[in-house]
């Protein structure tokens, strides 16, 4: 039988023509946020959080996709992000966006030293998660630094404001009575607006008049406990029980439709009281738990106790919340200056 060479006639290669890089399939951004949420829910991270981490990210996904097109995650560059956050800073329409606000200071440009940070965290998050699961071979993140910002960057309403934004409320109406008692319970409590949206009858004790918040609700997830004054407990007693009239619901504040109330709509009605009082800022809920700490810790409340209250795993952060009057200082000043027992007058 004839042997048959297969080689005859066909193309031989003897020496390799090395190709510099022949680019690995690589996540696109929006897959690798994807894939880095999916790392973080397998920690237990709460959804708020997740969806926290989503919405920056898809901030600058857009930002990306402007300006550079469709890129895979391994083409992002420190350079890239430096420059996002300059944009952030000085370019970006302040409002744009958001839920209810886009409509407001057109003109003005550039986010705060505070919201820049959030976005930059993320970013260091998200690459950082992406380079421990080497889905990329380098962290671009890694030296992009958080931009500098003033500690008080939220500043508490003077008593005459406070008075002022509570009086807003025509409280002969039943949606501005129940955005009363929620200005009441944070003043009395340091709650946070999310906490007060999800707060149910049965974490109200009216008997001990106490507010337990289980750990799944809690940022720091640790439950924390609130006592309540009688006027913050009949309040309530008395909210529970009007809305108990109209709906079936587990929740202490609903809508007037006995829907969960959600945090924009508490925002929306504070804009509009803080309009109505003519205080020429606006009013959050966030600034109303900074007039507690600030005021509680002038009437002599530890720092400590504070942070149990407000629910802040390091005492650091509630140390930003207490924003000290001049009036009070000078108070403290005039009681406690060394100098006075020594020249007596």
């Amino acid at each position: 039988m004839e042997n048959v060479n297969k080689r005859v006639g066909r193309r031989t290669v003897n020496e390799r023509t090395p190709i510099a890089d022949v680019g690995l399939n690589t996540f696109t951004l929006q897959e690798a946020v994807t894939f880095v949420m999916k790392v973080k829910r397998a920690k237990n991270l709460k959804p708020r959080t997740i969806r926290g981490y989503e919405d920056n990210m898809q901030y600058f996904i857009d930002w990306v996709t402007e300006r550079y097109g469709e890129i895979g995650i391994g083409k992002v560059t420190a350079a890239m992000l430096r420059d996002y956050v300059l944009w952030c800073s000085e370019e970006k329409t302040y409002y744009e966006g958001h839920p209810f606000k886009a409509d407001y200071d057109k003109e003005r440009k550039g986010l705060s030293p505070a919201s820049v940070n959030v976005r930059i965290r993320v970013l260091k998050t998200v690459f950082s998660v992406l380079y421990a699961e080497e889905v990329i071979d380098r962290n671009p993140a890694l030296n992009v630094s958080l931009m500098r910002q003033d500690e008080d960057t939220v500043e508490p309403l003077t008593e005459d404001e406070l008075r002022r934004f509570m009086s807003a409320p025509n409280q002969r109406m039943w949606a501005q009575w129940r955005d009363y008692v929620i200005m009441v319970l944070i003043l009395d409590t340091g709650l946070r607006i999310n906490e007060i949206c999800a707060l149910e009858k049965t974490e109200v004790d009216f008997k001990q008049k106490l507010i337990t918040l289980p750990a799944v609700k809690n940022k720091n997830r640790k439950s924390r406990v609130l006592p309540l004054s009688t006027e913050t407990a009949r309040l309530l007693k008395q909210l529970i029980t009007e809305t108990g009239q109209h709906f079936d619901t587990t929740y202490v504040f609903t809508t007037n439709y006995g829907e969960q109330l959600s945090e924009k709509t508490i925002q929306k009605a504070f804009d509009k009281y803080a309009e109505k009082a003519k205080l020429g800022r606006n009013v959050s809920p966030h600034v109303l738990r900074h007039n507690f700490g600030t005021m509680a810790a002038e009437a002599g409340m530890s720092v400590f106790h504070l942070q149990k209250m407000l629910g802040h795993a390091d005492i650091k952060t509630t140390r930003k919340y207490v924003q000290l009057s001049a009036e009070s200082i000078a108070e403290q000043h005039k009681r406690f200056s060394p100098l006075g027992r020594i020249i007596k007058r």
